[in-house]
């Protein structure tokens, strides 16, 4: 009897481990994630926050790509990212083609070449403006620093560290910073 019972709770305890693997593995997709493992928002002092401390309160670079999507050796091209305001406060920006306040810097394969047409007094520089962002809005951007542009030199996979600048409503300045 004794011996019964224990192959009777060994099938239980097995069914009950089969259905938790099971349920995990349907609601894996359904699961929260972590939008931005690789980000570290900076804030004035230069001390470092990594996203974790921001998970619910903070500034989010999502959908982070270059323009074109699809670059080839020679190409020019942009970054382009989604900008989402998951803080409390307002946050501004300056947003244009040629005057924008979101950066990268490349491991390999990418150059950062000067573009006249986009150097200060240039007529496409024109187009910034200040961008307020209230919490939870969100709007895509695109660029590169003022008078500068990136041209893939080689091909292969590339890191690029993509840091967005802006302004907290209370005038402190603060960046966000992302791998891609």
């Amino acid at each position: 009897m004794i011996r019964m019972s224990y192959k009777i709770n060994r099938k239980i305890i097995s069914a009950i481990i089969t259905a938790t693997f099971l349920t995990i593995l349907i609601m894996y997709p359904f699961l929260p994630k972590k939008v931005h493992a690789s980000s570290t928002v900076v804030i004035d002092n230069n001390a470092n926050y990594h996203d974790t401390a921001f998970l619910g309160d903070g500034v989010l670079l999502l959908t982070t790509h270059t323009q074109p999507i699809v670059v080839h050796v020679g190409n020019f091209f942009r970054i382009q990212a989604m900008v989402h305001n998951n803080s409390t406060g307002t946050i501004s920006f300056t947003a244009g083609p040629c005057d924008s306040t979101m950066s990268a810097i490349f491991n390999k394969n990418v150059v950062v070449k000067p573009e006249v047409s986009c150097f200060p007094g240039a007529a496409s520089t024109s187009a910034a403006h200040l961008v307020k962002l209230r919490p939870g809005e969100k709007v895509s951007i695109i660029g590169t620093p003022i008078g500068t542009t990136y041209q893939a030199v080689a091909s292969g996979p590339t890191i690029a560290s993509v840091t967005f600048h802006y302004q907290l409503g209370t005038g402190a300045n603060a960046s966000i910073v992302k791998s891609l």
